[in-house]
């Protein structure tokens, strides 16, 4: 076997355990213990594992078992022994880098024999996340001593993933370019994208508010990709998954993060994401569970682990074991929003000092990470937590808010909180869409809440104070002109912007067809036909542009029968008011309507 060095990843072989209970009847144990160890190693997509075949003949008497490892290109041997005496078992492991025949990891594990079928389930899954855990360990290592461009696509992919763990934007950005050389070296690289998705989301999630939108398609575009290439990577899955979480797609999240799971049950990196996921589909008892056993797989790096468990047991209320779960590992550089649980955490069991520092901690987070350095605006802080917490039912989200509100947050004008939900008052009965300040006040069947100014709320409300009159696109982009004037349909960034979608499709639609994927190519198509008709449409002769007509001519002519144009969503001539309205849209299902707190 000679792999390709550009896309290698690390070869393993389990020799066949050696059988010290005096009792040849055990054999038996100790070949069924093997076959257990390849079968879940096999579920490692960065490990090719040596069938059981092979590695029986490597450990058939044999003196050198590192010579012959290394003739048949295997990085590591995985050699152990089992003992059973009276009520115990006891099984020694080593794994060996077959490079200059040292050993990484020796472990031993202590179970009573009487429940041994029961816990060899168990003692496999910690043996298996412990060699994943040593085998990344030593590639990165060795990656780091390299420069990027003689880097192997799999050493791409930890050494990217080194990066991302740091939490910073230029970290991400650096992230970002290593993948990208992943993808130089196999251009179907489905971790590769799944790197670059990763990077965005970091992006998304955890800075760069003011790019909220652009980050999330980023995030979503490259892991659907990545899932595309390769839907049987349990990691693929996770990063999916998450994206999904945080785009609200809480039912298409869920399937993905348990495809995740039973693709791989015991890497315990996933599963302490997972268990955060949980937390918000309302799941945290299931999630404490799978966070509990990523402790028990990896103990030697759980340190980063514990803000998850942290967040699991927050949302099952239980405060003191949140905190000091917190207090075990990294407050700031995991989770920004970490600080702010454990500030809701001391509120909720009274104690407003503590629960002050912890919300200042996490307001500087807030401003350094999220608003660039910017103060938060009125209303930001509760509109983030609405927004980038994705938790599916509204009572969670409500927790944390006015857990929030009692460790002292005051963040809109007067110190009561963002808004108000549920009001009984006449304005919440009223059907209410104005700007007080710097604040939109909106209210409609019961409902009131208050929002900082989105893009677009000015052309809502034009439209709203003139139901059942018709108003020309000219006097919502506030130029209405007389009547010489001539506006064009398109002007010369809309028609760029035509093209440079049409080049795109084109693309895409010859990616459908290498990955014979009908389905999407029938509706790229259909798109491309819109597109083509109506820049088309809006081009004259000698592709001249036409121009739109003074609104009264539009009113007089409004009987002509006129060209329908695309969708909403995709590009229109008069694309500026449609922006307004989806970005205005998009907002507001972010928050997926959920009214503010009663305070």
């Amino acid at each position: 076997m000679n792999p390709d060095p550009h896309t290698h990843s690390a070869c393993i072989a389990v020799l066949p355990f050696e059988n010290l209970s005096g009792d040849p009847g055990q054999a038996y144990f100790a070949e069924g213990f093997v076959e257990e160890l390849i079968t879940d190693l096999s579920r490692f997509a960065s490990l090719q594992v040596i069938s059981s075949y092979t590695s029986r003949k490597m450990g058939a008497g044999r003196r050198d078992e590192i010579q012959e490892a290394r003739r048949l290109s295997i990085d590591y041997l995985l050699k152990g022994n089992l003992r059973r005496r009276g009520g115990s078992l006891r099984i020694n492991t080593q794994l060996l880098d077959t490079a200059d025949g040292h050993v990484i990891r020796a472990a031993r594990y202590d179970a009573p024999a009487d429940t041994v079928f029961e816990i060899q389930d168990d003692i496999v899954a910690r043996v298996v996340a412990e060699i994943s855990v040593q085998i990344d360990k030593a590639i990165l290592a060795a990656a780091r001593r390299k420069p990027i461009t003689s880097l192997a696509a799999y050493d791409c992919w930890l050494r990217g993933m080194d990066h991302l763990r740091q939490g910073t934007m230029a970290a991400d950005r650096e992230a970002r370019e290593i993948f990208q050389q992943a993808l130089e070296i196999d251009p179907q690289y489905s971790r590769a994208y799944a790197g670059l998705s990763l990077s965005y989301f970091n992006e998304w999630s955890c800075n760069l508010w003011e790019l909220w939108e652009e980050t999330q398609n980023r995030a979503y575009e490259y892991a659907e990709k990545a899932a595309r290439l390769d839907d049987s990577d349990h990691v693929i899955q996770l990063v999916l998954g998450r994206v999904l979480l945080y785009r609200h797609q809480f039912d298409h999240a869920e399937q993905h993060l348990e495809d995740a799971l039973a693709l791989n049950p015991n890497d315990a990196d996933s599963l302490v994401q997972i268990a955060s996921c949980r937390g918000f589909l309302g799941k945290a008892e299931q999630g404490e569970h799978l966070f509990q056993k990523a402790l028990r797989l990896n103990p030697y790096r759980n340190t980063w682990y514990y803000p998850y468990g942290a967040f699991t047991c927050f949302v099952r209320r239980r405060y003191s074991e949140c905190i000091q779960m917190a207090m075990k590992g990294p407050i700031n550089d995991v989770w920004v929003d970490l600080p702010a649980y454990i500030a809701a955490a001391h509120a909720y069991l009274g104690d407003p000092q503590l629960a002050g520092e912890y919300l200042q901690r996490f307001q500087m987070n807030f401003q350094k990470k999220i608003t660039s350095g910017r103060a938060p605006r009125a209303g930001e802080i509760i509109q983030w937590f609405k927004t980038a917490n994705p938790f599916k039912q509204d009572n969670d989200t409500d927790h944390v808010i006015q857990g929030l509100i009692r460790a002292g947050l005051s963040d809109h004008p007067g110190g009561r909180g963002a808004a108000s939900s549920r009001e009984t008052t006449n304005e919440a009965r009223a059907n209410v869409f104005n700007k007080e300040q710097e604040l939109w006040r909106m209210s409609y069947a019961g409902i009131a809440v208050t929002l900082p100014e989105v893009k677009g709320y000015p052309d809502l409300a034009l439209l709203l104070a003139a139901p059942g009159r018709e108003i020309h696109c000219t006097e919502i982009m506030g130029s209405p002109g007389d009547a010489g004037s001539r506006e064009p349909v398109l002007d010369q960034k809309a028609r760029q912007d035509y093209e440079q979608r049409i080049r795109e499709l084109r693309s895409e639609i010859d990616e459908t067809e290498e990955m014979n994927d009908p389905i999407r190519r029938e509706k790229l198509n259909a798109e491309l036909d819109q597109l083509t008709d109506h820049l088309a449409s809006s081009l004259g002769l000698g592709r001249r542009g036409r121009y739109l007509a003074h609104p009264q001519r539009h009113q007089k002519n409004r009987s002509r029968p006129s060209r329908p144009g695309p969708p909403s969503g995709q590009y229109h001539p008069h694309g500026r008011l449609l922006q307004l309205y989806a970005r205005t849209r998009a907002a507001l299902d972010r928050l997926k309507f959920r009214p503010f707190l009663t305070l």
